[in-house]
């Protein structure tokens, strides 16, 4: 069937939620000839990949240091499928840690090895060799990609036969290795000095995890790969990057259809039918899910489709940690302060915008305090407790902040700030949580193919977890599961081949 004859309302394709995985595989699916539909309940796409503007200043809702941009990387493997320029769309940032009051200055690895062999000594050899490992391992985790993407063990099984992931550890000793430790297992393993071990911990915010609970190889990709790529900030705003997106899937005949909350996603016999919105059906044999787990097992497919065991199971998985943001927009002309500071005596984080004059009036800066929050330490969304807290949490981020930026308190034209509850507000995240599910080792996520036949999940609550670079790997083998693994190019329209 021609996929240009469907019949209104009905689509090859229809993605619940608009977040960067949701994107990533609209766009691919759309680019191979699909007729997608992204329906969003925002009036804007993004999820937590979004900007907001406040007087002249552009801020952005989370997303400010991506990896995966290397050259084997899975998001520089997604903007060359979509012929997109990556220098068009993101900038690398400078980073600074600030540990035990000591400065510290790194653009590369180089740099960073030889600031730890300066306040190290006595760990010299097994610094060089931690890191030397840690490159052996990053890159057999992303050699021969025949998808651009690592994949999880059942998919190795499906796509390549039971002898690929028996030969696995073979083929990958050293990643492999990282795959069966935890963090904490790896560092000790190298290093005596507590406080190095501390300064190597730096990143693991992105995770959201303690080192004794994190995989070794999450923390790998997720923390250690900044040290070996660095990590850069999306140009002009991340909302750019998820605008130009959905561009691609409107320009490959696709549709986004934003404040379109869905109801429900329509299940008979066990098999998806589509979605509804208020009164409106839109029917399609495949519904891609990129709202968390949690909202499209318990309330958009109901319990009454599911096995009792498997609901059981997703009421149980826990939310990741949330966070709190001071968003400043200042008189201050910061271009010479790196774009990020990882403050590790104080537990914040700092992002100026001196890489990307687009976000500020000329002299002027847009700055983004962050931190670690839990979502029940504060009362509800509106009361005037709330308020005070939210008040009180950016003042003391405020203060902080001015021991690194002079003067800062005197300089602020805008203030804003977000709480967990002002991100599960916006986001539908239950609990705010900004990597949807607890990253740590004990948490199993749940698969990206469902138990209803042609429901699938793209987004942060399935593998391989949270953030920009790990949910493209997700849209990417949703996509390339959808499409057919062993098909490549693109669809002429005359072959819409389903699960």
């Amino acid at each position: 069937v021609d996929v240009t004859q469907k019949p209104k309302g009905e689509y090859d394709v229809i993605i619940v939620g608009s977040g960067i995985a949701g994107l990533t595989c609209g766009a691919l699916l759309s680019k191979r000839g699909y007729k997608v539909l992204v329906l969003e309940q925002h009036h804007k796409v993004g999820g937590y990949c979004s900007s907001f503007k406040r007087k002249d200043f552009v801020f952005n809702t989370g997303v400010e240091n991506v990896s995966g941009l290397w050259e084997k990387g899975p998001v520089t493997y997604l903007l060359k499928e979509l012929g997109f320029k990556k220098d068009e769309l993101f900038a690398k940032n400078r980073m600074k840690y600030i540990f035990k009051g000591k400065e510290i200055d790194a653009s590369n690895l180089e740099e960073f090895i030889k600031v730890l062999l300066e306040m190290f000594p006595e760990e010299k050899d097994n610094i060089c060799a931690f890191f030397d490992e840690a490159k052996k391992a990053y890159e057999e985790c992303y050699k021969d990609l025949v998808y651009g993407v690592p994949l999880p063990a059942e998919l190795i099984v499906k796509v390549f036969g039971a002898k690929k992931l028996l030969d696995y550890p073979k083929e990958h000793p050293h990643f492999f290795d990282w795959m069966n430790k935890t963090y904490k297992q790896k560092l000790d393993e190298f290093f005596t000095n507590e406080d190095l071990k501390t300064l190597l911990c730096a990143l693991l915010g992105y995770l959201g995890t303690k080192p004794e609970e994190t995989r070794a190889s999450s923390a790998l990709t997720a923390v250690v790969s900044y040290y070996l790529h660095g990590g850069y900030f999306p140009k002009r705003g991340a909302q750019r990057f998820a605008d130009r997106l959905k561009e691609f899937i409107e320009c490959n005949s696709g549709k986004v259809l934003t404040r379109h909350r869905v109801d429900k996603i329509i299940v008979e016999k066990g098999e998806v039918r589509g979605v509804r919105v208020g009164n409106k059906i839109f029917k399609s044999p495949i519904v891609v899910a990129n709202a968390n787990a949690k909202t499209t097992f318990l309330e958009l497919v109901g319990e009454e489709n599911l096995d009792r065991d498997f609901v059981e199971y997703i009421k149980k998985l826990k939310m990741s940690p949330s966070c709190f943001m001071v968003f400043l927009g200042v008189d201050m002309d910061l271009s010479s302060y790196p774009t990020i500071i990882e403050n590790l005596d104080e537990g914040y984080s700092i992002a100026i915008n001196s890489n990307d004059s687009g976000l500020a009036p000329k002299g002027k800066a847009s700055i983004t305090i962050l931190t670690g929050a839990n979502y029940h330490d504060f009362p509800e969304r509106g009361t005037k407790e709330y308020l005070e807290r939210k008040k009180e949490f950016a003042e003391m981020l405020i203060k902080k902040a001015g021991k690194i930026i002079p003067n800062l308190s005197k300089h602020i034209v805008v203030q804003d700030a977000t709480t967990p509850k002002t991100l599960e507000r916006y986001t539908s995240m239950p609990e705010g949580a900004i990597y949807a599910f607890d990253q740590s080792i004990n948490t199993k996520r749940p698969y990206f193919k469902t138990p209803i036949k042609g429901l699938y999940l793209a987004s942060a609550s399935t593998f391989p977890g949270g953030g920009i670079e790990a949910v493209v790997i997700s849209g990417i083998i949703c996509a390339n599961d959808i499409y057919g693994w062993n098909r490549r190019g693109c669809k002429d329209g005359n072959e819409n081949r389903k699960n």
